[in-house]
């Protein structure tokens, strides 16, 4: 499973750097979009990433809090108290993500005069 999440990282890294070398020329009055293209690329990617690896945990707690509760039918309560509290701590962390990543598109975007 490992193998394949790894490539397919490496399958889009691998994209993502190749992906300048098939730009056109920028036109002189076009710098300031191109940046602006940048940032909604960024936040996009740096979502993507977040909202994968979020997933992947969350999976993963859930998957241990019912094999610990399969295990110890008696710590249900507790098991469940940790797993409500880790889940909301890891769907925080992609919140935040998203909230940085409109901030950055926004902040550009309104810096260029685009918003």
């Amino acid at each position: 499973m490992m193998k394949k999440v790894f490539a397919v990282f490496a399958l889009v890294v691998a994209a993502g750097l190749a992906s300048p070398a098939y730009a056109q020329e920028a036109a002189a009055g076009a710098v300031a979009s191109n940046v602006t293209q940048w940032a909604v690329v960024t936040a996009g990617f740096a979502l993507a990433i977040a909202a994968a690896f979020g997933a992947m945990a969350q999976g993963k707690a859930v998957s241990a809090a019912a094999e610990g509760i399969a295990r110890n039918p008696g710590a249900a309560e507790q098991i469940r108290g940790a797993l409500l509290l880790g889940l909301v701590l890891i769907e925080s962390l992609v919140i935040y993500v998203l909230l940085v990543s409109l901030i950055i598109f926004f902040v550009r975007a309104g810096a260029l005069g685009l918003a």
